[in-house]
């Protein structure tokens, strides 16, 4: 996590300097580098002290984790406003990786913005199986860990609350990893959570499995859910 910080920092802070310091702005980019710089040398300890993939109980890795992500959002707020906008890409990214920490060493994620903004960048980069296979378990490792609190939201109708973009999304890439499995288990939990997203879903994923590619069980395991959700769909049917 600090090389890629590093690597995206150089950046950001020659381009600062270049504009000129702002006014209006209390926390400066070398001011959030120099503090993501602390909280990762705290990632590293933890994971030194306690072993890399270890449940910690002594730390407070949550919050730790909060923080990393609040710096990582002001970051990347200020790549953009200095028209670096690939750069901004890359400081959300880092958030992947720090979900990832969190997680290993049991800490619940409470900044799911950035996150869920990095897994979409990801997987619109995503163009091999091997790339789509290991997005997809993020996507599931992500789901499972933010269940509990996120998916009460069901009755919001904001299209970009962030259970509905995991949910959504994971069944994409997981229609792109190709694997039955994981396809399954995707199509289980959006049915479950987002029933009135079925039938427009099962339909494109429909026309995407139609293509090259794709196994006569993943066909098929497709177009029976469009043929289920298209009846439910339909005025006066019970929704199945």
């Amino acid at each position: 996590m600090r090389a890629r910080l590093n690597a995206v920092a150089k950046d950001i802070l020659a381009a600062y300097d270049k504009a000129g310091p702002s006014a209006a702005s209390s926390v400066t980019p070398g001011m959030l580098v120099s503090a993501l710089d602390v909280f990762f040398g705290d990632c590293e300890r933890i994971d030194r002290q306690y072993g890399p993939g270890s449940q910690v109980m002594g730390e407070d890795i949550s919050t730790l984790s909060d923080q990393i992500f609040d710096c990582l959002y002001d970051l990347a707020s200020w790549a953009d406003r200095l028209g670096l906008r690939p750069i901004r890409i890359k400081v959300i990214d880092i958030s992947l990786d720090v979900a990832q920490w969190c997680m290993r060493h049991g800490g619940q994620l409470r900044q799911i913005g950035p996150l869920v903004a990095a897994l979409a960048n990801r997987a619109n980069l995503a163009s091999s199986l091997e790339a789509c296979t290991a997005l997809a378990d993020a996507y599931e490792a992500v789901i499972a860990n933010v269940a509990t609190r996120l998916q009460s939201d069901h009755l919001s109708k904001d299209p970009q609350r962030p259970w509905r973009q995991l949910l959504v999304n994971g069944a994409i890439v997981a229609t792109r990893a190709r694997d039955i499995r994981r396809m399954e288990r995707a199509y289980r939990r959006l049915e479950a959570h987002l029933p009135s997203e079925c039938p427009a879903f099962f339909e494109r994923a429909n026309h995407q499995v139609s293509g090259l590619g794709f196994s006569v069980e993943a066909r098929a395991l497709v177009r029976v859910r469009m043929q289920r959700w298209s009846r439910a769909a339909q005025p006066g049917d019970p929704q199945s």
